[in-house]
């Protein structure tokens, strides 16, 4: 009896509506974001700086240590007085202090800078992560759509979230065309500039 009541509740409970899902990738539409694209070209041309930079301070390192070599070998020679040799010693001793120094800030910049960039990088994807969430709800929203699902999406193993979905069903097309409205041109010539780099 039971049994029959159960089936019964069953067959005349409404049938649940289907879900309105799309996917889209994330990856794609974030690289190819136009605020993405500036960004990365201000961190290029940052990493050129800094790059710079820590050629001279590796110069300057590698000088000193030559310098401190060179005058220690001075030092023994013994065609110099002793007086000559003494000095000789005296300014070696300055130099291996100076490389010392030289040194540990060219390391102290080396950590510095790769805990800025990491942090900067952090801060800028987080901010245009919420750009393009923001237009993907309004795009869920005014669409009537339950559900958006990332199709670039990885579990902790590095496998796919998402097996298998319709190309119909996915909105990055449609997603990267509103987020770039109105830089259409400047898009494509950073893409442009992209192949002509990539085939050299």
């Amino acid at each position: 009896m039971k049994k029959l009541l159960f089936i019964a509740l069953f067959i005349s409970a409404p049938l649940v509506q289907a879900l309105e899902v799309v996917t889209i990738d994330m990856n794609k539409v974030f690289e190819n974001y136009y605020r993405t694209l500036i960004e990365n070209k201000k961190l290029a041309k940052e990493k050129d700086i800094t790059e710079s930079r820590l050629k001279e301070m590796q110069t300057q390192a590698y000088k000193l240590q030559n310098e401190y070599q060179t005058l220690m070998r001075e030092s023994m020679n013994p065609v110099l007085s002793e007086g000559a040799r003494m000095q000789k010693k005296q300014d070696a001793e300055g130099k291996a202090t100076e490389g010392q120094a030289a040194v540990k800030n060219l390391k102290f910049f080396q950590q510095n800078l790769q805990k800025e960039a990491v942090t900067k990088r952090r801060t800028i994807t987080e901010e245009l992560t919420k750009d393009i969430q923001k237009v993907i709800s309004k795009y869920a929203v005014d669409n009537s759509v339950d559900l958006v699902l990332d199709a670039s999406g990885k579990s902790v193993n590095g496998v796919n979230l998402l097996i298998y979905s319709k190309d119909s069903l996915s909105i990055t097309d449609k997603i990267l065309a509103k987020v770039n409205k109105g830089h259409e041109d400047f898009v494509k010539k950073i893409q442009d500039e992209k192949k002509a780099a990539a085939t050299k």
